[in-house]
């Protein structure tokens, strides 16, 4: 998996299909964070490869929760692995990843493999 790094970069193809994939739900503001996305830079920030997200898009999405969709998935040794989208402001902010046991995540799912949900 990745490490924390300093460097701003665009995202992975994979870290692209797992934000597309967690915006297939629908929800208030769903469409507007579409458009963040595509003019997305990231960061990771810690060791299961969670990101600090930036758009340079002006389009403010009205979402009713901080994290309006999470997926989850199950890792290889069985623990579920969350992914929250975090918006902030009307803008996208952070892709939170994380495991129930708080252990590093083993193996990427296909985003296809992602159940997703909404806060809605």
């Amino acid at each position: 998996m990745s490490s924390i790094e300093d460097r701003v970069r665009s995202p992975t193809i994979w870290e692209r299909r797992l934000l597309a994939r967690l915006l297939e739900a629908s929800f208030s503001g769903r469409d507007e964070l579409k458009v963040q996305i595509e003019t997305l830079s990231c960061r990771v920030i810690d060791a299961n490869g969670s990101l600090d997200l930036q758009t340079s898009s002006p389009l403010i999405s009205v979402v009713k929760k901080r994290v309006p969709v999470e997926g989850a998935a199950k890792d290889l040794d069985g623990m579920t692995i969350h992914y929250l989208l975090h918006v902030k402001r009307g803008f996208v902010n952070e892709l939170e990843i994380y495991k129930d046991d708080s252990s590093r995540v083993l193996h990427r799912p296909e985003p296809a493999e992602v159940e997703v949900v909404t806060a809605e």
